[in-house]
């Protein structure tokens, strides 16, 4: 059975009605497209309020999301946090680390939101052995980084999240920087599409996660931390 794809009408009809981007947001793209910054590189309003959705859901206080860029999805997480909440934003990228810091602090959620000028993958290592050191750990990690690694972030994310905890992924069905390429085309060579693909099958079918992928904008995988649960 086929179900067709929805019309940009009714997808934006969905956005302006359950997720209304407010000019807090529109001042931080804009700025980011003033410094030249890519363009369309931001989460969309509906999967920010997606994530708002799993923070409620999960009661969340602690996120970790790899990929910080201008701060949109830092500013989504932060608005559903809790007045002790925080944020951890993995950034390899200083320019766009320090953007972030800037637009957060103006948005008035910046002692909310840790930027860290990191790699994503050297900070997996430190971010464990805080939480081997005593820090709690993640009630939602966000994957928005390096596509060709994916897979080596799902190996870690048990070591991050608590049980019930929420592992998140963008860009799990498609992205305009494949350039052309496909993730169900056979004959895709591009390093993160192989690498999406491996990742998309070993959280389905990882004993640890209950998962699905939910097909919104570019696909965002969800998989719930959930240890010991034969499901």
């Amino acid at each position: 059975m086929s179900y067709g794809g929805f019309s940009d009408d009714v997808i934006d009809y969905v956005r302006d009605l359950f997720a209304p981007e407010d000019d807090t947001f529109r001042k931080i793209t804009e700025a980011a497209h003033a410094v030249g910054m890519p363009l369309d590189w931001e989460i969309s309003p509906d999967i920010g309020r997606l994530f708002q959705m799993f923070c409620a859901m999960t009661d969340a206080k602690r996120v970790l999301e790899f990929g910080t860029f201008a701060g949109h999805s830092a500013l989504w997480f932060s608005r559903a946090l809790p007045e002790n909440g925080k944020v951890v934003s993995i950034e390899l990228n200083p320019v766009y680390a320090d953007f972030a810091r800037g637009q957060l602090a103006m948005a008035g959620v910046g002692e909310k939101v840790e930027v860290r000028t990191i790699g994503a993958r050297e900070a997996l290592q430190p971010l464990v052995d805080e939480i081997a050191a005593g820090a709690e750990r993640y009630d939602i990690v966000f994957l928005d980084t390096e596509k060709a690694f994916y897979p080596l972030f799902l190996d870690w994310a048990p070591r991050l999240l608590r049980p019930g905890g929420v592992l998140l992924a963008d860009n799990v069905l498609r992205s305009g920087s494949w350039k052309g390429q496909t993730l169900l085309d056979p004959n895709s060579d591009d390093a993160r599409i192989i690498a999406i693909r491996q990742f998309n099958r070993m959280l389905a079918e990882h004993p640890d996660f209950v998962s699905t992928i939910v097909p919104m904008r570019a696909g965002v995988a969800v998989g719930v931390y959930s240890p010991d649960k034969n499901m």
